[in-house]
């Protein structure tokens, strides 16, 4: 997993170096979600959600995202014990009016799920999100992830900082 993220971290910088200085805006956010698993006999388990989020803004309304997070039924044993783990990477395609931005979210994601539930490792992600800027740099974040065709839901609350400011 570290090996991953590692790759999808240098990808990103990659991708921030090449892209033009005044255009390119790199970003970070975390949030907590409410997680809904798929469970093998049919029926949905909700679970606690952490997540953190890494991505550049390359044009006004393109982006790439990087998501990780993991969720459990136990508050303490989200990062320690998690039933559910998963990393993302994904185009983000977007529109702001003023302080608000609204966007839609889709690519590849890696999930490692608890046997009890499912055995889905990976497929799609696919969301859409909101951002409410306070100010220039900080908005808060909502925005909702569906993973290999519903394995795995987040819907998300959080917030995400812009290095330079989202205009």
């Amino acid at each position: 997993m570290r090996r991953l993220l590692s790759g999808l971290v240098l990808s990103l910088g990659l991708l921030a170096g090449a892209a033009h200085a005044d255009a390119a805006k790199l970003y970070f956010g975390a949030g907590f979600a409410d997680g809904s698993v798929d469970v093998t006999d049919g029926t949905h388990k909700s679970l606690g959600t952490l997540s953190a989020t890494v991505g550049v803004q390359l044009l006004d309304f393109i982006g790439v995202e990087l998501e990780v997070g993991a969720a459990s039924d136990q508050a303490g044993s989200i990062l320690s014990d998690s039933m559910v783990g998963f990393q993302s990477a994904m185009l983000r395609l977007g529109y702001r009016w003023n302080r608000v931005g609204v966007y839609a979210l889709g690519g590849y994601a890696r999930l490692d799920v608890d046997q009890d539930y499912n055995d889905s490792d990976g497929g799609t992600a696919l969301g859409l999100g909101i951002n409410l800027f306070g100010n220039e740099t900080t908005a808060l974040n909502l925005h909702v992830l569906d993973f290999d065709d519903g394995a795995f839901t987040t819907t998300t609350i959080g917030f995400q900082h812009y290095f330079g400011g989202f205009r």
